[in-house]
């Protein structure tokens, strides 16, 4: 038998796994807790990628894993066929609590983003009655077709082009002016949009737009998405991000997913506005239209409660934005100045440096043995690169490569902040020294 390591890129994804050979990513991590991982050899890395926003309460959490165990010894149905399931009936009322009661009333549950990104677009269409979506530009919703159909037109799409869905509409992120020209004529059945779009390069909408956004959805008879997917869950300093905006900046549909399941179920969800789904799915042969055989399965929902309680308390998220402002506070004093760095952007626990582009033939991937990433920004994997030989480990954002993302676990502590800002401004040095 292979070594389990070898087997993954044997038998699971044998070019990434590749990859990460080539490029010295490929650790072999046999332990995690809170922001550190620890590989077969004893070495500690920091965690700056946090799962792509999964690990909102850090690695293995106490909290949850003391929930797993007291659920367990439970011994309660794992699923409830044509029953009512009391575990996904609690999650559901705290999280339209938390959301708003005043606007929200049901949940539809599933284990990821991209089924909770399907879900939301299935009810605006049979809800509405109409076949039109509009989608920002810059987006990542999802790799599924439907959730595809409306996520940057990058290597994600272009091998299923002629598969995606039709009636999919796309205008420019954050210009409230497209969108309305968008909505216009009056048959769009929704607008999705993330708050912050984390794999464009953490480009914030900015709360004076989603006020808009719900504004002109209202008017033209649309539903407002909001895919929170990776700003949900405490991650910007507030619950849900849209929370930022105030009152008027309420979506339809908000979509959940990543830290909802704390680290380690997974679990997504799609909470819906008041009436929605009576008008989507209502009457018996409708009910079970759009459905998921393990979403809202009891250990995947009482782990979700535990975790929506951990990180709703006003104590935690509180922390959560004295730690953001700390922690980008010193990383803007450290990197002021510095010619490579374009800008930093953040919200919360969730920002990004982009960089200047550089140019030296050292520092180019073709002339790395990777011709087939050519043209694409490099100074980002650079800088990931150079955090790892510090043992950090990060990552750039999926569209834009010149962006290093900052997004730890929510419960980082001050002294691996510092490790990440000195080591942040000392790969930049080192770029600046050799670009």
């Amino acid at each position: 038998m292979l070594d389990p390591f070898e087997a993954y890129t044997a038998h699971v994804n044998p070019v990434l796994g590749r990859f990460l050979r080539l490029t010295g990513r490929d650790l072999r991590l046999v332990r995690a807790r809170g922001c550190a991982l620890l590989d077969a050899d004893g070495r500690r890395f920091d965690d700056w990628v946090a799962g792509f926003g999964s690990l909102n309460l850090g690695h293995n959490p106490d909290v949850i894993r003391d929930a797993i165990r007291r659920h367990l010894d439970e011994a309660p149905p794992g699923l409830f066929p044509e029953t009512p399931n009391p575990y996904a009936g609690a999650l559901a009322e705290r999280l339209v609590a938390a959301a708003g009661a005043e606007r929200f009333e049901t949940c539809f549950f599933c284990n990821s983003g991209s089924e909770a990104v399907e879900a939301a677009l299935k009810t605006a269409c049979a809800a509405t009655g109409r076949r039109k979506v509009i989608h920002a530009e810059g987006a990542y919703h999802g790799t599924t077709l439907g959730a595809l159909s409306c996520t940057a037109r990058d290597v994600f799409r272009a091998p299923f082009e002629g598969l995606l869905a039709t009636g999919f509409v796309l205008v420019p992120f954050g210009d409230a002016g497209a969108l309305e020209e968008a909505l216009a004529p009056g048959d769009a059945a929704a607008f999705i949009v993330e708050p912050v779009q984390v794999e464009a390069g953490v480009r914030i909408a900015g709360d004076a737009y989603l006020r808009r956004a719900r504004e002109l959805c209202r008017r033209a008879g649309a539903l407002l998405i909001l895919d929170e997917v990776q700003t949900g869950m405490g991650r910007t300093g507030a619950l849900f991000a849209f929370q930022h905006a105030g009152p008027g900046a309420e979506p339809d549909i908000l979509v959940l997913a990543k830290a909802l399941g704390g680290g380690l179920v997974p679990a997504g969800a799609a909470v819906y506005g008041r009436g929605l789904f009576e008008r989507a799915y209502g009457g018996a042969l409708r009910c079970e239209a759009h459905n998921s055989t393990f979403g809202g399965n009891s250990l995947a929902a009482r782990v979700a409660l535990e975790t929506l309680e951990t990180i709703a308390r006003p104590d935690f998220l509180e922390g959560v934005r004295r730690r953001a402002e700390e922690l980008f506070g010193a990383l803007a004093a450290a990197l002021a100045g510095r010619r490579l760095v374009e800008r930093i952007s953040w919200r919360g626990l969730l920002g990004g440096v982009k960089l200047a582009p550089v140019d030296h033939p050292w520092l180019r991937f073709e002339n790395l043995g990777l011709p087939e990433l050519a043209g694409r920004p490099v100074a980002g994997p650079i800088v990931v690169d150079r955090l790892l030989r510090k043992g950090i480990v990060a990552q750039v954002c999926g569209h834009d490569w010149s962006v290093v993302r900052v997004e730890p676990p929510l419960v980082v502590d001050a002294e691996t902040c510092g490790r990440f800002v000195d080591a942040f401004a000392e790969a930049v040095s080192w770029l600046e020294g050799n670009a």
